[in-house]
């Protein structure tokens, strides 16, 4: 007991590089999951997201802890539709190829150096191109595409809610 009184007083102050480390993981794991073909399941991905959260549950670092929830949400829910969007076959060429680009905007949004804001509003404007493109379209592959598309808007969009206040602050730790 005394022991562990005396960890908790005087435990090394290393919250903020584990929290760091956390999120570059997080990252590169998602970057994996948008490769062709991905090292981690999808259920392995979304395993991974539930730990690295529940590694810094204890954390002291808030603003780490605030930003790996989060993304975690979010990168969960995009994983989930990049594996829709992978299963999702059709014989059209120009659907095929919006499927494509929904996808290569969900790569300029996230990079192992941190999230690129200013990709975010050109990918949210394209997919919404995408689905207004498709709504013209009378085939069930298109509604079936828009749907998924409009899933990742609505994922996506969630994160221009979310900037916190102080993003700024976050961007120069390397967290954002």
């Amino acid at each position: 007991m005394l022991a562990w009184l005396a960890f908790q007083i005087l435990r090394p102050s290393s919250d903020k590089r584990k929290s760091r480390r956390h999120i570059r993981a997080l990252r590169r794991e998602f970057l994996d999951q948008l490769s062709r073909h991905p090292r981690l399941s999808e259920s392995r991905f979304e395993s991974q997201i539930y730990h690295r959260i529940s590694q810094l549950s204890t954390s002291r670092d808030q603003t780490a802890r605030v930003w790996l929830l989060r993304w975690g949400v979010v990168l969960l829910n995009c994983s989930h539709i990049v594996w829709q969007l992978r299963t999702w076959q059709s014989d059209s060429a120009t659907l095929t190829a919006m499927r494509d680009a929904s996808l290569r905007g969900l790569q300029r949004i996230i990079s192992e150096r941190g999230v690129q804001h200013r990709f975010l509003d050109e990918t949210l404007a394209e997919l919404q191109q995408m689905m207004d493109a498709l709504q013209t379209q009378q085939t069930e592959d298109a509604g079936e595409l828009a749907g998924i598309i409009w899933r990742l808007w609505c994922s996506l969009s969630q994160l221009k809610q979310a900037l916190p206040d102080n993003a700024g602050q976050l961007r120069s730790a390397g967290i954002l």
